[in-house]
């Protein structure tokens, strides 16, 4: 029997959004893809005889070809996917499948010329839960929030904003229960980037948000608490730019939820103990720098009848660094130390990678060998689809109204050395590996009276990448400074 006190699941209003959202998509890709499109991966025919090896044999699946953008993106159409059924009243582990399911069959049905792109499977139905939760729990915080500007946010989640509206009737709609803390910013400042020894230090705007939500409503309250937790206690999505001379410099985007795990706190009438959460998290992470090389910026098709063909691989390739990574599971640690003057809270998490890595080593690589022949994306874009793993911890400290934080993150990567969607043509299967240390302390400190803060924060980006017998690694270093506008 249904809970009264919640709202109801809507499972023919999800498999309308679906479906409206599926027919646009796919004629919009047929149209597009016929017209111009990726023509090299189009190998199967409508019969029995090829339909039969995709649907019943691996071999049809391989990683495909396409670009670093295109690539990059499944993951918040895992998100939209995601949406549909979470915000129609269905659990994160029902969303989840929906987000999975969506993707099986976009990569068998729509796109049945279509190479089975592992890929894409990954980061559209693996990555549906890690952009989709934080994005739902986000427009939920704001959909119920007193002021008009607040709610008016919640268009930034549409669809659940149209599925709150229409359930605006439903009393269970509206039952909310209000996360233990929260952390809502818009920012914005100047960036100094120094980028190593012979290159000029260049300055520009910063801009961005982020949203945090912690959970439990319980969070922080005096008592003795403990017991599981199954539902998402954490979330968070940020977003900023660097821009400098009227063009995005770097952009930054990374999501993160938390659920399945145990809760323990307590905390005495004077506001004196510890909280404690542990718990299994999914994350995404993407980062671009602007690109330098006509290549980059708007990569060129892929000709597999004359590989490299439309490349000019006499000239050293000059990829910029990018790097879409979907850390799919692993545990998250969040500790919370309440005092009278001072909060403290430290965290710790590690992940299981698939990422879209760009090679560090690719650049210096090409001008001392012939390129031609190694994997089709590292070729054509510089990246290349890899394994790996993600650790990353850090503190904030909370002090009358002075925030200190410091966190560092250790990510390494290897490349997957085969299916590649011309596997034929590799005929330089070099495996390529890279490592990314990124380490940031910050300090803020809020205008008494408003809710303004001061910030100014130093980060670190040490990489390293590896093909055969060439290393290469790079620093740069960041300084930010700026106002921040706090909820």
């Amino acid at each position: 029997e249904a809970d009264p006190g919640k709202p109801g699941k809507h499972a023919g209003r999800t498999w309308l959004e679906l479906g409206g959202f599926v027919t646009y998509s796919a004629v919009s890709y047929w149209i597009k893809y016929t017209k111009k499109g990726f023509i090299e991966d189009w190998q199967f025919k409508l019969n029995w005889h090829d339909q039969s090896r995709r649907f019943f044999t691996l071999q049809a699946w391989a990683f495909d070809s396409n670009n670093f953008k295109l690539n990059w993106t499944h993951a918040l159409a895992g998100g939209i996917y995601y949406q549909f059924a979470r915000g129609n009243g269905f659990s994160w582990p029902a969303a989840s499948l929906f987000a999975l399911g969506s993707s099986f069959f976009w990569e068998y049905v729509v796109e049945w010329k279509e190479v089975i792109a592992i890929n894409d499977q990954i980061m559209t139905g693996l990555g549906g839960y890690a952009t989709g939760e934080p994005w739902y729990q986000l427009g939920r915080f704001l959909n119920h929030q007193p002021t008009l500007a607040l709610r008016a946010l919640g268009f930034l989640n549409p669809i659940l904003k149209a599925n709150d509206w229409l359930d605006r009737h439903d009393p269970a709609s509206r039952r909310y229960d209000q996360p233990g803390r929260h952390d809502l910013a818009f920012f914005a400042g100047a960036r100094r980037l120094a980028a190593g020894p012979g290159r000029e230090a260049q300055t520009g705007v910063y801009f961005g948000f982020r949203a945090s939500l912690m959970g439990p409503p319980d969070y922080g309250a005096p008592g003795d608490i403990r017991g599981a937790v199954r539902d998402t206690y954490f979330s968070e999505i940020s977003l900023d730019y660097a821009v400098r001379d009227g063009r995005a410099d770097e952009t930054n985007f990374t999501t993160k939820a938390v659920a399945l795990g145990w809760f323990r706190q307590m905390i005495g009438p004077g506001g004196t103990g510890f909280s404690l959460t542990i718990g299994l998290g999914s994350s995404f992470q993407y980062f671009k720098k602007r690109p330098v090389a006509p290549y980059d910026a708007d990569p060129v098709a892929v000709t597999p009848d004359d590989p490299g063909g439309n490349l000019d691989l006499s000239v050293p390739r000059e990829f910029t660094d990018k790097l879409a990574a979907l850390h799919i599971a692993g545990p998250v640690l969040d500790w919370t130390l309440f005092r009278r003057d001072f909060t403290l809270r430290a965290t710790a998490e590690a992940y299981l990678d698939f990422a879209l890595v760009n090679s560090l080593a690719l650049n210096r690589y090409s001008e001392l060998h012939d390129i031609l022949g190694m994997k089709t994306t590292v070729l054509y874009y510089g990246y290349y689809y890899g394994f790996g793993g993600t650790a990353a911890g850090g503190f904030e400290l909370d002090w009358h109204g002075l925030r200190v934080s410091a966190r560092a993150s250790f990510g390494a990567w290897g490349s997957a050395d085969f299916r590649d969607r011309f596997q034929y043509e590799v005929t330089n299967n070099a495996h390529l590996s890279d490592t990314r240390f990124d380490y940031l302390f910050g300090a803020g400190l809020k205008i008494p009276g408003l809710p303004l803060k001061a910030f100014v924060r130093y980060e670190g980006l040490s990489r390293w990448g590896r093909i055969r017998e060439v290393s290469v690694r790079g620093l740069e270093k960041r300084l930010f400074a700026g106002l921040e506008f706090f909820y």
